[in-house]
């Protein structure tokens, strides 16, 4: 028995000086490094975890079968030399001892089993603190159990708090509807089915400590230890949704201006177009023309006249009927308006409206002369009973009857016939 529990100890002593690496595989290929011979495969899935079966049949058999046979007759010879009892009585003590043996080894198992699982946990808190992104793990109940840094500046607000105050708070806490609701089936269902809780980036939003709330990016990995944990990265969109929004700004707005370009006027008036005639509704054009522009730029230089221009796009803007409408730069001096849900009695009035304004409008504030005047041609089309079968052939309608408002005269309002 000495030899025995001498062996075991060498086998428990291998198998513990074993590096982790072994166990947790390639991240890449997602293979287990560790070998293992044609009968020695673990029953377990998990590569954080060495099943105690696994690890007693092994031992008991890379150290009982070979030493067996000798350990008997050590046992035998014993027994009959000092007490000289019946060969019945040495097999029984010799069960017995085996069974000692036995339990010993489980015991030792079961250590190395919570050391190895030690390992893993002290790794995985080492690779949340050296995270460069917000990072918290939670086990299968949503509680907080280890957090960086980071995520404690993200959640709370605060780069001096301690790490420690996240842990134990609920995860679902943070989480709005139905983000939250969404999370919680998504618990159930991992515990109901065998597939673990994964899922890749998703945009979404938090409640923070201070009562107001951010755009996040957030995904979730399984942990494929003895207990479930989660690890959840959460990326701050905050700054890159702030970034989003300028560009956006920039792409589709006149920068002079800052009514809308010539493409979202594009996009704007398709879109309308579709859904007016879906609904049966009416929609219309408006274009708005600057009489001798080229005259004014000619006189006063091209400074003033972009003063002009945002004097009289100002104008134009306060005059539109609704925030469904859109008001583009859609040339050098031309404006056009598109307004769903618009008649051609609505359209004639907004247009009345934009002429007043301009009529209205003087420049001593750019330095010009109190006699110094602009006026406007305009020209509009509605698409009301299905007289124009496309968006493009409402808007060559509605330039139709701007040209002849210019060649009326100038400073007129014109319907398509």
């Amino acid at each position: 028995m000495l030899e025995l529990t001498s062996t075991a100890e060498n086998q428990l002593t291998q198998i513990s000086q074993v590096n982790m690496d072994m166990f947790i595989g390639d991240t890449k290929t997602g293979n287990i490094n560790c070998q293992f011979g044609v009968n020695e495969r673990p029953p377990s899935t998990n590569p954080l975890k060495l099943e105690p079966q696994f690890l007693s049949n092994n031992l008991a058999n890379h150290t009982i079968s070979n030493h067996t046979i000798s350990n008997r007759t050590i046992s035998n010879q014993t027994i009959s030399n000092h007490t000289g009892a019946h060969p019945n009585a040495s097999t029984s003590a010799n069960t017995g001892a085996n069974k000692a043996d036995s339990n010993q080894v489980n015991t030792d198992v079961n250590a190395i089993e919570t050391k190895l699982g030690g390992n893993a946990l002290s790794s995985l808190s080492t690779l949340v603190e050296h995270m460069m992104e917000a990072m918290i793990v939670v086990d299968e109940f949503g509680n907080i159990q280890m957090a960086n840094r980071h995520a404690v500046s993200l959640l709370l607000d605060c780069d001096k708090t301690s790490a420690n105050s996240l842990i134990g708070q609920r995860w679902q806490s943070y989480l709005c509807e139905p983000q939250k609701s969404h999370y919680q089936q998504m618990i159930l269902e991992s515990r109901l089915e065998p597939r673990p809780l994964n899922h890749l980036p998703n945009e979404t939003t938090l409640n923070m400590s201070n009562g107001q709330t951010i755009d996040v990016e957030m995904s979730i990995t399984h942990f494929p230890m003895s207990e479930p944990l989660f690890g959840i990265i959460i990326r701050d969109l905050s700054k890159y949704r702030a970034e989003y929004q300028q560009l956006y700004k920039w792409a589709s707005t006149d920068c002079l201006t800052e009514l809308a370009n010539r493409r979202v006027f594009d996009a704007d008036l398709k879109h309308h177009w579709k859904n007016c005639l879906e609904q049966g509704d009416p929609i219309s054009v408006l274009i708005i023309d600057i009489d001798h522009f080229k005259s004014f730029n000619d006189n006063y230089g091209h400074v003033m006249g972009d003063r002009c221009l945002q004097k009289i796009a100002n104008a134009i803007k306060s005059a539109l009927p609704n925030e469904d409408c859109t008001a583009a730069r859609y040339g050098g001096e031309e404006f056009a308006l598109v307004m769903p849900n618009c008649n051609t009695e609505e359209v004639q009035q907004t247009a009345l409206l934009i002429q007043q304004n301009i009529n209205a409008l003087t420049y001593m504030d750019i330095g010009l002369d109190i006699s110094v005047t602009v006026s406007v041609s305009q020209g509009h089309a509605s698409e009301i009973n299905g007289q124009f079968r496309t968006a493009n052939a409402l808007l060559c309608a509605a330039d139709t009857a701007l040209y002849r408002a210019k060649a009326e005269g100038r400073n007129r309002i014109n319907a398509c016939c």
